[in-house]
Parts: C-alpha cells; structure tokens; sequence
C-alpha cells in the first residue's frame, strides 16, 4: 500500500511544523514540507501540485478553515485539511 503524501506547513515559525512532519513520516506517510510563514493560498495550491490526500497546519483552526476554502476555491475540496495538535 501506497503512503499518504501529507503537505506539512506554517503560517507562522516552522518549528512545530518541522516536529509534526517528523512525527508524520516516522508514522511511514510521504511529506511535503512546505516550512514557515505561508499563505493558506501556498499551502493549498502546494497540496494540489503535489497530488497530497491531506494538509496538516500547524495554526489555528482559523488558518486550518482558509486553507480550505484555498483547496475549494481550486476545486480541490477532497483534500483534507487539519490544523496540527
């Protein structure tokens, strides 16, 4: 079975997004690291060029739903999208 391909990003620093992919890819998933300070506009357009199955967002809820509004607005809204716990 194929891995999930997993975009991990920030809107803010990166640090917690680089120990969440971390955590994701020991897990045996695919990441897409995006780092820090990006748009949910970047993080979305990213999933969808990579052909990724989820987002993880290390922010709020808030930044969690613009994203997916993002990956809707590219007719992507299958992509799932979390924000990072």
């Amino acid at each position: 079975m194929a891995a999930d391909r997993i975009v991990v990003g920030s809107a803010g620093d990166d640090t917690g997004a680089r120990t969440i992919a971390r955590r994701l890819r020991d897990e045996g998933h695919e990441i897409v690291f995006v780092g820090g300070r990006q748009s949910p506009e970047q993080l979305a357009a990213t999933a969808v060029a990579e052909d990724a199955v989820r987002v993880v967002v290390d922010a709020g809820s808030s930044d969690a739903q613009r994203v997916r509004d993002a990956l809707h607005a590219l007719g992507a809204g299958d992509i799932t999208v979390e924000p990072a716990v």
